[in-house]
């Protein structure tokens, strides 16, 4: 497990790496890092709420101790923030003033509209704090308005693999980390779902080799019943 007074930064770790791939494969995006205050998160295990309008459904599968230490480190690594500031101001998109002092793992949305960028333990709290405070009857998240109903659905697995292929690129001795959210909502006129994808590939050693998947999700827009049928679809933040 990466742990340490600050984000370790995955450059630097991938020279650790050198033994379980080819020189060729090392191309992670820069600028990635381990925040490690989010790898010592007591995220849950298991955990379905499903009494009620507003429900989660969290599954999260490791083999062993060193399993569940290297998927807390895949889900604990954040894109670079630079970057994606920059492409919020490209887009001309809000992230909020709640970005300023922690990892950005969205690029768009404020309160229960934020949409991740990337699938990540901050990305996880966000929702769960959501659905927790909605169960509640409180609405701040959604601007003080009454909501019909939110679902939160997260399910993350780490394995060994003695060979593993990425599009580019072939590593050997490594875990593999899948990670995959979906939230959705109602405000009584649409009901928009996004749906994220990611996949960690780590050395034993806890060293992030390769990230797959950030910036690919993808967003459905409904109408809500209370207002009529139909949906339409946008591809990607």
């Amino acid at each position: 497990m990466i742990r340490g007074s600050g984000p370790a930064l995955v450059s630097l770790a991938l020279l650790l790496a050198a033994p379980f791939l080819p020189a060729r494969a090392v191309a992670i995006p820069p600028g990635y890092f381990v925040d490690s205050t989010r790898v010592a998160e007591d995220l849950p295990i298991d955990r379905e709420v499903a009494d009620g309008d507003f429900t989660l459904s969290i599954h999260r599968k490791y083999e062993d101790a060193l399993g569940a230490r290297l998927l807390e480190v895949a889900e604990a690594t954040y894109p670079p923030r630079d970057s994606l500031i920059i492409r919020a101001i490209e887009r001309g998109t809000e992230v909020g003033s709640d970005s300023a002092r922690t990892p950005l793992w969205w690029i768009d949305g404020l309160g229960v509209s934020r949409v991740p960028y990337a699938v990540t333990a901050g990305a996880l709290r966000h929702y769960i704090g959501l659905t927790e405070q909605f169960r509640r009857h409180n609405f701040w998240g959604a601007w003080d308005h009454n909501l019909f109903w939110t679902e939160l659905r997260y399910g993350a697995s780490i394995s060994h693999r003695d060979r593993y292929y990425a599009e580019d690129s072939t590593f050997t001795n490594v875990y593999v980390a899948e990670m995959n959210l979906a939230w959705g909502f109602d405000d009584g006129t649409f009901a928009p779902e996004c749906l994220a994808h990611r996949v960690v590939v780590l050395s034993p050693d806890g060293t992030v080799i390769s990230v797959e998947g950030d910036g690919d999700t993808k967003e459905l827009v409904y109408f809500s019943l209370h207002r009529g049928i139909g949906h339409f679809a946008t591809n990607a933040r």
